[in-house]
């Protein structure tokens, strides 16, 4: 493949969550310019006992026609009403809905494109529900209404306070050409992602459904239950799902037939191949394995090593893994639209069709299994508060990455992970908040804001209070939130309860602040100088000053007005200026003129020369030069 075909390669490839475009793009160009296996274990159903409230659970028997591309099934919902309201109507999500032509929500926002890859109108999916009944058969069905991906299902009794419901449910989903997560694709269209795939029971929670339709930028906002899924798929096809297989596939009829459940999580979904081979690896008591297509076995020890150390560290740092095992799906390059997405105990990957060594799939599978951490374990609402979804996982992913040494690129060009956040967070658009909904950013403003200057935010607070606070911060907020649907005001409460008030992060960054220091002023006699903040948020700064007698006296500046002054300490000459020089303030974005240095003997020359010798050394740290 020569440069061109890779360059158009990674413009069509890299949107997995349109994070790991622009920055990926221009280390790989720079680069191009110059440049056994174990059987699956099976083990008998969690038996730790759950820990999360039982609200919403699924007992389902489907089956998985290939050549149709659909799947079909019977699903029995129990559903106990976790909120002291009296409810006389349900509401069920039908995610498939949302591709079922070119009018719904979903796709009038997207365009009919996600994350680079378009969907043709021939390649379509859909769901339908064929029954709906109470569990002694009353039928439901007839009385219900359809509005974009939601069913309204009107009770013929009302549902108490603690009551439990029992539903029974038929239909069919009709996949699409991998697409937005979901969909089908590989060699001779035998690779399947199922996921957002079958009647699902939207979330009460604080006095109200949510109701809002599904959107372009939002991903998904469930209960927590358990789940009991018969799976069957033709012979030949291995299977890969949410939780724990009980036993090896059973043959039954020209059919192979897995049968998988899942305590304390919110949703299941499962792929199937003939192709897929397995590895699997161990972090401490939980299983990693992984599903992967024969023609990126190049790849394995990557994925295995990226969720060994991920999940290893984010146990270290937030919390242990509750499960005891962790799924992790390859996709073929042909159904990357399929790729990057979790769920709870699986994730799906990719290598974004790069060549091996790119760093993309460690990259990929480190956000993903952050996710098992928000919001597998602190079931935020993404379409409503993506920052605290997206956001803290990007954050999560990009530190591991970052202890671990992990880059993306190749050679010499390669970024690490702070380059990369920060180079996605350039194409921010200025001013935008943190917290508002998903369905108020552009697509690329989306990935730029939510992930990267979260992401940048977060790793500034961890700097500037100390990576082992933070961290016990980050732990107890899970703690204390482990199994609910928390809110922004829980986070920030958790933290500050913790670590103190952080206005500048929550009253200034997420409302659409941005972070930017400047020399203003140093005498040429070196006598004096002045620091300008012209960012809006008011975060305390290091301030270090080099003296002509090579002594160095370092100072933190609250940032809380507009300048400040220094005069040279005990009369002597200062020859050099840094603002922030350990670089915690890791979202500032603007840093060329974060120093300037200056010869007692030259004046304003020099002082110019400094500006530029510091302008390319922060060029050459953007491009990964110095590390």
């Amino acid at each position: 493949m020569n440069v061109s075909n890779i360059i158009e390669a990674l413009l069509e490839r890299t949107m997995i969550h349109t994070r790991l475009t622009h920055a990926l793009i221009i280390a790989l160009i720079l680069a191009l310019c110059v440049r056994s296996q174990p059987t699956p274990t099976h083990a008998a159903p969690h038996q730790q006992g759950a820990q999360a409230p039982v609200i919403a659970s699924y007992k389902m028997d489907v089956q998985l026609d290939p050549v149709a591309k659909t799947v079909s099934g019977t699903e029995h919902i129990t559903y106990t009403n976790p909120s002291k309201d009296t409810l006389n109507e349900l509401y069920l999500r039908l995610y498939l809905r949302a591709f079922r032509d070119l009018n719904t929500t979903w796709m009038r926002e997207s365009g009919g494109v996600s994350r680079g890859f378009p969907i043709k109108p021939d390649e379509l999916g859909d769901i339908t529900v064929h029954t709906l009944t109470l569990a002694d058969g009353t039928d439901l069905l007839a009385t219900t209404t359809l509005s974009d991906t939601l069913m309204r299902v009107p009770l013929p009794r009302p549902l108490a306070a603690g009551q439990q419901i029992e539903l029974d449910v038929s239909w069919t989903s009709k996949l699409p050409r991998a697409f937005a997560r979901t969909g089908y694709g590989g060699k001779n269209d035998t690779f399947f992602m199922v996921g957002q795939w079958y009647p699902k029971l939207a979330v009460y929670d604080r006095g109200q459904w949510d109701t809002e339709p599904w959107h372009a930028n939002a991903e998904f906002f469930n209960d927590f239950g358990a789940y009991d899924v018969t799976i069957s798929v033709p012979s030949g096809y291995v299977v890969a799902g949410v939780g724990m297989p009980t036993n090896p596939p059973q043959e039954r009829d020209g059919r192979s037939v897995s049968h998988y459940t899942a305590d304390d999580v919110t949703d299941f979904a499962f792929a199937a191949s003939p192709d897929f081979q397995t590895r699997s690896a161990r972090a401490g008591n939980v299983e990693i394995i992984l599903y992967y297509l024969p023609e990126h076995a190049a790849s394995v020890q990557e994925y295995l090593d990226a969720g060994v150390g991920t999940i290893t560290t984010l146990s270290r740092w937030f919390g242990q893994y509750p499960h005891p095992r962790l799924t992790i799906i390859d996709v073929p390059n042909d159904a990357e639209g399929a790729g990057g997405m979790e769920y709870p105990t699986l994730i799906t990957g990719g290598t974004g069709g790069l060549p091996d060594g790119s760093g993309f799939v460690a990259y990929v599978t480190a956000h993903e299994i952050g996710h098992q951490w928000w919001p597998m374990q602190t079931a935020t609402n993404e379409a409503t508060e993506p920052w605290l979804d997206e956001g803290l996982t990007e954050y999560s992913g990009a530190r591991y990455n970052a202890d671990a040494g992990d880059t993306l690129g190749f050679g010499p060009f390669a970024i690490g992970p702070a380059t990369f956040e920060r180079l996605n967070y350039m194409s921010a658009p200025l001013g935008k908040p943190l917290n508002q909904p998903s369905w108020n950013y552009s697509s690329g403003g989306y990935g730029a804001l939510i992930y990267a200057k979260t992401a940048l935010g977060l790793w500034t607070l961890e700097r500037t209070v100390g990576t082992e606070r933070f961290h016990k911060a980050m732990a107890e907020y899970l703690t204390v939130y482990r199994f609910k649907h928390p809110r922004a005001a829980d986070f920030r409460a958790t933290l500050e309860r913790s670590l103190g008030p952080q206005p500048w992060f929550f009253d200034e960054y997420v409302t659409g602040g941005e972070i930017d220091y400047a020399i203003g002023d140093l005498n040429p006699n070196g006598d004096r100088v002045t620091i300008i903040r012209k960012g809006s948020v008011r975060v305390p700064v290091d301030l270090r000053l080099t003296l002509a007698s090579g002594a160095v006296t370092t100072s933190v500046w609250d940032g809380q007005n507009e300048t400040t002054s220094m005069p040279a300490p005990n009369g002597q000459r200062i020859v050099r200026v840094e603002i922030d020089p350990e670089r915690k303030l890791q979202a500032e974005r603007i840093i060329s003129d974060n120093g300037v240095s200056v010869e007692p003997l030259l004046g304003p020359a020099a002082q110019l020369g400094g500006r530029l010798m510091f302008v390319f050394q922060s060029i050459a740290q953007l491009i990964g030069l110095f590390g």
